[in-house]
């Protein structure tokens, strides 16, 4: 398993330019098929007076019923191809591009670059009302418990840290320095994280301790994002774009698959993660011992799963929509919801001990820091302010009682 470097995982400007490089490689999506009524890299649309065009900005855009995002997806659409823009909202937040197999469709306006006067598209009479979102009632009662585990940027001190905090205190508190992506074994007795070199003498790699992180011992040199098996003797982590499977004490290595975001089920041996096998780019899980590959969703901004406790649902991020947004599906692929719905990032998602809450890292208040919601995705609270870089993808966090 290769050996994490200053570049890829050091404080200040070198690291900021260091994750930009990473992410852009880590978001180099293949591409879908293109929408019906697309030809080549520009797509063949009836054209309209207006003579305005709508290219697609990211890898996917997702085309719906209507304009806002609780209806129905009709088609996707790739980077470059290119749309005669037929309507607009109001506010110009949506647009009606022409044409899906021979029918309009809508897209957020902030997925597509414009070329011509938007002035002079005209704003359909009738838009039909959005469906009402569907998401359960709230529940009445009931709060988070236990402790989370969570990195911060210190930007005075510029080095990350790894704090705690209690929801019976409302309290948080320093751990230590230089310690991040978190994960507990599954009777809480140990935890493991990744070590940076300047706190372990330039040892850096996954270390375990106990909880209160007294104990500390090198597992590996290198490696990231680690998640135990439920037996809790074994772990997996991610080197590189690689997934690697290895026991707890640091034997028995081996590369499991290209993929990214290793989450290990609580109750066997399926591991969800993120990856790109030709063109099929999604969220998959795969058997830790024979290797078998099942694939969750399609989306190529999808990723971080993390497993409910009971293993019968993974919360994931996704961008189907332009931003980062938390969902939640069924190990079988099936039943898909949204769960957060906001303009700003949210993300990492991480499970209650008890499964009915989950929290999550988001700058939707204007500075980074950490929420929950029930698993319904109702009942939003904030709970702590935790900076972190604007590329923020592996700072993963840990739940115990």
């Amino acid at each position: 398993m290769s050996t994490r470097t200053s570049q890829h995982r050091l404080g200040g400007i070198a690291l900021v330019c260091a994750l930009v490089l990473l992410v852009a490689g880590l978001c180099a999506f293949a591409q879908p098929a293109a929408a019906a009524g697309a030809t080549g890299p520009a797509a063949a649309a009836t054209a309209t007076p207006s003579g305005v065009k709508a290219a697609v900005k990211g890898a996917t855009m997702n085309v719906r019923g209507g304009p806002g995002t609780t209806f129905p997806v009709i088609a996707s659409a790739k980077k470059g191809q290119s749309f005669d823009v037929q309507g607009k909202t109001k506010d110009g937040a949506w647009l009606q591009l022409c044409c899906f197999s021979g029918k309009p469709g809508w897209a957020s306006a902030s997925l597509v670059t414009v070329t011509g006067d938007l002035k002079k598209v005209p704003v359909p009479e009738g838009l039909p009302n959005p469906p009402p979102a569907a998401k359960p009632a709230a529940k009445a009662g009931g709060k988070p418990a236990g402790v989370l585990l969570y990195s911060v940027l210190n930007r005075d001190a510029d080095r990350w840290e790894l704090w705690e905090y209690n929801f019976a205190t409302a309290k948080s508190r320093f751990l230590k320095e230089w310690r991040t992506e978190v994960a507990f074994a599954p009777d809480y007795k140990q935890v493991v994280y990744y070590a940076w070199p300047g706190a372990v003498g330039g040892k850096n790699g996954l270390y375990a301790a106990n909880p209160d992180l007294s104990g500390e011992r090198l597992i590996i040199p290198g490696g990231a994002y680690p998640s135990f098996a439920p037996s809790g003797g074994r772990l997996s982590a991610q080197g590189g774009n690689s997934m690697y499977i290895l026991n707890s004490d640091g034997s028995g290595l081996r590369k499991l698959e290209v993929g990214e975001y290793p989450d290990w089920s609580p109750v066997d041996d399926w591991i969800a993660h993120r990856g790109c096998y030709g063109p099929d780019c999604g969220l998959w899980i795969t058997h830790a011992d024979s290797g078998e590959r099942r694939r969750l969703t399609t989306g190529g901004g999808d990723g971080q799963p993390a497993w409910s406790p009971d293993g019968k649902q993974i919360a994931y991020i996704s961008k189907e929509d332009g931003n980062f947004e938390i969902y939640k599906i069924n190990r079988d692929g099936s039943g898909k919801v949204r769960l957060t719905d906001t303009p700003q990032s949210d993300g990492l998602p991480i499970w209650s001990p008890d499964g009915k809450w989950i929290a999550f890292r988001s700058d939707r208040s204007g500075k980074w820091a950490i929420c929950v919601m029930r698993s319904d995705g109702s009942g939003v609270a904030q709970v702590v302010e935790a900076d972190v870089l604007p590329l923020w993808f592996w700072e993963k966090m840990a739940w115990r009682p």
